[in-house]
């Protein structure tokens, strides 16, 4: 089994494709969708989310089966054909053109694989058993989520507010680490799970002002699966 490297991938307006219409080329879709992905499907038949997602003009779909070519110009490409037989020369045309390329469930033609997500707005965490047991995985993923409720995300939005007076006041990387570190170790996470926002806020802020830092916030631009989740409603 290789030894894979942990990343996060900034695919926002990165053009990806998705080859299968498939429930679990769709789930792929969407993912990369909601990462700010441009996403083009491509397949003879799609399920009903695909489809409606086409009509929407969210995901663009090409009905038709792939082709030698049709990886030009994408950055990542995830494969969920119903005729798995075909991985293989589309592996070698990703592997040709320096493209990310996943194979769903078949782990000989990957570049890359998935972990199992858990998200809370900025809070992202991924588990992969390397893909010996996604399922582990999964359960996992369950575990830590439970444990880790909507403080952490209160926490984190409060954070960005200030991160950029942060950075700009305190230019010098130990100083800056210190502080980030007695922030995360005081009360503010756990007065915000007690529901006391007010205090978390003032808290965060005398740190800051101890660390020589005027508490300047910056208003807070939504994340894209927030943007995504505002459109679909």
């Amino acid at each position: 089994m290789p030894y894979y490297y942990p990343v996060f991938l900034n695919l926002e307006g990165r053009r990806c494709l998705v080859i299968g219409g498939n429930a679990m080329a769709s789930e792929k879709a969407m993912g990369l969708l909601a990462a700010g992905a441009r996403v083009t499907v491509l397949a003879d038949n799609v399920v009903d989310e695909l489809a409606e997602a086409s009509l929407l003009g969210t995901v663009e779909w090409l009905p038709r089966v792939w082709q030698a070519g049709d990886l030009a110009g994408f950055y990542l490409v995830v494969c969920a054909p119903d005729d798995r037989s075909i991985n293989s020369a589309i592996h070698r045309e990703a592997e040709e053109r320096g493209i990310l390329f996943n194979a769903l469930d078949d782990p000989p033609h990957c570049g890359f694989i998935f972990a199992s997500v858990h998200r809370q707005g900025d809070l992202v965490m991924a588990i992969s058993t390397s893909g010996v047991a996604p399922a582990l995985g999964v359960r996992l993923r369950r575990c830590l989520g439970e444990l880790l409720g909507p403080e952490y995300d209160a926490f984190l939005r409060m954070a960005r507010e200030y991160r950029e007076a942060i950075t700009t006041q305190l230019p010098a990387f130990v100083p800056r680490r210190d502080l980030w570190y007695r922030v995360v170790d005081s009360e503010i996470i756990p007065q915000l799970k007690r529901g006391d926002a007010v205090a978390a806020r003032a808290t965060f802020e005398a740190f800051l002002t101890e660390a020589g830092v005027t508490p300047v916030r910056v208003a807070i631009q939504p994340t894209q699966q927030e943007a995504t989740n505002d459109r679909a409603a």
